[in-house]
């Protein structure tokens, strides 16, 4: 049996209004007629209604706070069911150039299905990469070069860490929200950079950068957009103390728009690479890599005339009807019904040559594979397991292959 998915955001007074504003903006986005072709509703309703359902799906509340952690000034945004009790948490961090805002797709399917997901950008470098002396000049070689060293990834981890001492620090002076969260039950995602940052903490052997590893103590990971390159030594060695489970999320359009990763089939070589059981490809057809950032709106990622371009846009997961497992009925907010089903428009992914439909359907599947996996391996679901089993190859068709080793 089925239920119904919706993605309410209840936002108190104290938190930031980027999520109405994100709501009003896919709306208006898909009302324009000068935006690109309308997505096919009848497909991608029909499309979403086979999709994962998760035992869980409730309102979301959302805050955003700026803490300082070691002298540096830290956004920090949580999206947590609006339902009492502890929840596990997902931390996500976002990829170069974004802002801790990043990866509302994400943080909003995820939260509704039961988790506090904490985004946070760790390094204010990071984030504005794209205003940089580099940036600028068009040398986004070299700013990647410098991002993705094994000295910033040092200190990439160690703020993630004191953030995470924080938000401990804040749940025992009594802070509600921070209360509410599990550390005990934890994962880890990430996108682009962020993706490289999880494979890090969660083993990944960095050149002169293994201090990262093993920092926070994880259930799983999820990679969005894995980073790979032969230039970094041995692929053979670099994963093996990867043992926890791993979700990579690619596709065969997954390009490097800094040129650090040579073809998107290099992608895929931590999971060729890893060992041990409960290891996870989801490959997806056509789905450019700003779509894996899962973040509506714009942020910068170096184009080829060392422009800054577009890095995603997204939409809300349309409501699918009745779901199929049993649970928590799931009240919506107004601006969740008025935007409910629409796309925003591709801005960073116009020239991917897949449809408005087509590429609905793979930003439904990268949301509903991620969240079985986290219900598999951080709530330890056996229905999510079975699904990701039994169910998920065959419901992707065309959009995509998951393969596990």
């Amino acid at each position: 049996m089925k239920r119904r998915q919706a993605t309410a955001s209840a936002v108190p007074v104290e938190s930031t209004c980027k999520t109405a504003g994100v709501a009003l903006l896919l709306l208006l986005a898909a009302c324009t007629t000068h935006g690109p072709a309308r997505q096919n509703e009848a497909v991608v309703q029909a499309f979403a209604a086979r999709g994962y359902a998760p035992a869980e799906h409730d309102a979301v509340s959302t805050v955003t706070d700026t803490w300082m952690v070691i002298g540096q000034s830290v956004d920090v945004v949580l999206a947590q069911p609006a339902r009492p009790g502890v929840v596990p948490v997902v931390i996500y961090i976002p990829g170069l150039g974004e802002s801790s805002a990043a990866g509302d797709r994400w943080r909003a399917a995820w939260s509704a299905a039961g988790y506090a997901v904490v985004s946070v950008q760790p390094l204010d470098q990071d984030a504005t990469a794209w205003r940089s002396e580099l940036a600028r000049t068009g040398e986004f070689t070299a700013l990647g070069h410098q991002h993705y060293s094994a000295a910033a990834m040092n200190r990439r981890v160690q703020m993630l860490v004191d953030v995470v001492g924080e938000a401990k620090r804040r749940a025992n002076a009594g802070e509600a929200a921070w209360r509410r969260v599990d550390w005990d039950r934890m994962a880890l995602a990430g996108f682009d950079l962020g993706a490289y940052t999880a494979m890090a903490i969660a083993g990944e052997h960095v050149r002169d950068a293994d201090a990262a590893a093993s920092r926070l103590k994880l259930r799983a990971a999820i990679t969005l957009s894995p980073y790979a390159t032969t230039s970094a030594g041995s692929l053979d060695t670099r994963y093996r103390d990867i043992q926890g489970p791993v979700l990579s999320v690619t596709s065969n359009a997954d390009a490097d728009p800094l040129g650090l990763v040579e073809g998107t089939l290099l992608r895929r070589a931590p999971f060729e690479h890893m060992t041990g059981a409960d290891k996870f490809l989801l490959s997806l057809d056509g789905l450019p890599h700003a779509g894996l950032s899962g973040t509506a709106g714009v942020a910068g990622q170096a184009s080829d005339d060392g422009a800054a371009k577009p890095a995603a846009s997204t939409a809300a997961k349309p409501d699918s009807g009745q779901r199929r497992r049993s649970g928590k009925h799931q009240a919506s907010s107004e601006a969740d019904s008025s935007s409910r089903g629409r796309a925003a428009p591709a801005n960073g992914m116009a020239r991917s040559g897949l449809s408005a439909t087509a590429l609905q359907m793979r930003l439904i599947a990268t949301q509903d594979v991620t969240t079985a996996f986290l219900d598999a391996y951080v709530k330890d679901d056996a229905q999510a397991r079975e699904w990701l089993a039994a169910d998920a190859s065959r419901w992707l068709g065309a959009a995509g292959t998951l393969r596990r080793k």
